[in-house]
């Protein structure tokens, strides 16, 4: 199912921008009647004590003032939209409000932060708690993106767990114009698995898309860079996983994969639980 109604975070960097063109780009020529949702949320960088949650009125009214230009640049696009400003500094009520309003959506769109944007959008630690508990995809833009073309080459990420299953099944109105899908499985016994791969790649089929299986055993290097290195050799634009937390057990494929696998993100990540 397409998405029609997307979540856009809105922070203090121009990034917003490009996630709005994004978010315009995959409601496509039904962009009309599709809806976004902006959210803006960052943290209080004014001084303050640092055992209040208090925010400052200074901040209060960045937090309103970010509404106008952002339904000016929807109205520019042609989008019907709606509104939340997160009147609070805690990062943790930052990243259960995010997650909050991706459950009212079909897709959520954040993006990487830079190193000098810190403090002034969302930081990695926030995106991965809003990934796990918002029960929606959420797609993470590379900060280095200025546009996102319809997939031609994507990977999806896969093991024996559900949320995997669940982001091939989200990934699934991206894969349409792929030439090439890869189901990159990675398990300590790929042989055994190999009843479940190929019932994925069948699946696949019968939506009409054609996908390979590639193997890959954790070994000596992080999982993350693992599957990094290989979106990087097969030139995917667009790689698709399931989300997990560090406090989830067993760790192997799940904690720190999500949140290790952001800092050197290179392409569009379709996240899932």
């Amino acid at each position: 199912m397409t998405p029609r109604t997307i979540l856009v975070h809105v922070d203090d960097t121009d990034a917003w921008h490009i996630r709005l063109d994004v978010a315009r780009a995959i409601l496509g020529d039904g962009a009309g009647d599709g809806y976004v949702m902006g959210v803006y949320g960052v943290v209080d960088q004014t001084e303050r004590h640092p055992y209040s949650r208090q925010v400052s009125s200074d901040f209060l009214a960045k937090v309103d003032a970010a509404e106008v230009p952002f339904r000016a640049a929807c109205e520019e696009r042609g989008l019907r939209c709606g509104w939340h400003g997160i009147h609070g500094a805690d990062t943790n009520l930052i990243a259960t409000q995010l997650a909050a309003n991706v459950q009212t959506c079909d897709l959520g769109l954040m993006s990487q932060p830079r190193t000098e944007d810190m403090g002034h959008t969302a930081s990695n630690e926030v995106i991965e708690q809003v990934a796990v508990n918002a029960g929606r995809p959420l797609m993470v833009l590379p900060y280095i993106t200025r546009e996102f073309p319809t997939p031609r080459r994507a990977v999806i990420a896969l093991n024996e767990d559900g949320a995997s299953a669940r982001a091939l099944a989200d990934a699934l109105p991206f894969l349409g114009g792929c030439e090439v899908v890869t189901l990159l499985a990675i398990s300590r016994d790929p042989v055994a698995q190999q009843w479940r791969w190929e019932a994925h790649r069948d699946a696949l089929g019968r939506h009409g898309i054609k996908a390979e299986i590639e193997h890959e055993v954790p070994a000596d290097i992080p999982i993350s860079e693992l599957i990094l290195s290989r979106c990087a050799d097969l030139a995917a634009d667009m790689l698709a996983m399931g989300a997990h937390g560090g406090y989830d057990a067993p760790r192997l494929l799940r904690g720190g994969v999500t949140k290790s696998i952001l800092p050197g993100l290179t392409l569009p990540l379709l996240l899932s639980r």
